[in-house]
């Protein structure tokens, strides 16, 4: 989705569980956190083309069964 991006050094503020657990990963701290973030912003916009696409049927197809929308939100968390 991104490719290989420009580094851009930044300072964030962790619980100490996580960055010890973090540590504890055998890879840096940086390259564990880019991981995260990278796998969270995917999450994301797949959540969000899931989203314009359940709203898309609704217009054309009716309303959607929210509680089926909830079990598909669930399987792609």
């Amino acid at each position: 989705m991104f490719g290989m991006a420009q580094k851009r050094k930044i300072s964030v503020t962790l619980d100490e569980d996580l960055v010890a657990a973090l540590e504890r990963g055998g890879d840096t701290l940086s390259a564990q956190v880019n991981r995260a973030v990278r796998s969270e912003v995917e999450r994301r916009a797949r959540h969000q083309i899931l989203r314009g696409w359940l709203d898309e049927m609704a217009e054309s197809e009716g309303p959607v069964d929210e509680a089926l929308v909830a079990s598909f939100t669930e399987l792609l968390a």
